[in-house]
């Protein structure tokens, strides 16, 4: 995962951040976002998601468009702050959106915190398009790492992991899933139904 944009939203993920003003560090990198050359160093070609988060919508919009560009297959989420600009940042090339009235990392937070059953299939609905999903980690995955499963094939990015009391945001292909480990996904409403039939065995849906 990439991003595109550092403050509180998106300065404790683990991804590499990119921004004109950044710390230094493993995970970032200093450079222009809306830029073409930025985001070839960034790697943007060989990325499968793509988190937009800028200060301005109208750098939101016009980096969106440059990374879809870049990369036409890349999952683009995008945070804009005006609900006017929704309809443009999706024409850019964004495959999601949420104002950011709906901050993903807290709604996050907030969903992970929440007393859990044994076994369970919960949501968090972002808006009418997306939700953010949360399964238990099946016995046959403890111990592999992320990259080492067919999780994302099944549902998706995994986007967060709680362990414990500890929340791993946008968490590294090479993680080493463990037992009671709950993993989050963000993804289309309209998959739902889908991914619960598919999950069956795993999860029971609590309303």
């Amino acid at each position: 995962m990439l991003i595109l944009g550092y403050n509180e939203i998106t300065k404790d993920f683990h991804s590499l951040i990119v921004d004109k003003d950044v710390p230094q560090g493993d995970h970032f990198l200093r450079g222009d976002p809306t830029d073409r050359a930025t985001l070839l160093r960034a790697g943007i070609e060989k990325e499968d998601t793509l988190i937009v988060a800028l200060e301005d919508d109208e750098d939101s919009i016009y980096a969106v468009a440059l990374s879809r560009e870049l990369n036409p297959k890349i999952k683009i989420g995008a945070i804009v702050k005006k609900a006017e600009n929704v309809d443009k940042i999706y024409a850019a090339g964004a495959d999601y959106v949420i104002l950011e009235s709906n901050v993903l990392s807290r709604e996050i937070i907030r969903f992970l915190l929440v007393p859990r059953a044994a076994s369970f299939f919960d949501r968090v609905v972002l808006s009418d398009e997306l939700e953010i999903i949360g399964v238990d980690l099946p016995k046959e995955y403890e111990g592999k790492r992320i990259m080492d499963t067919d999780i994302r094939k099944r549902i998706g990015t995994v986007i967060a992991v709680k362990r414990k009391d500890k929340i791993i945001k946008a968490p590294s292909p090479k993680l080493l899933l463990q037992k009671g480990d709950i993993l989050l996904f963000l993804v289309e409403r309209k998959e739902i139904n889908k991914i619960r039939e598919m999950m069956g065995q795993w999860i029971y849906h609590r309303d």
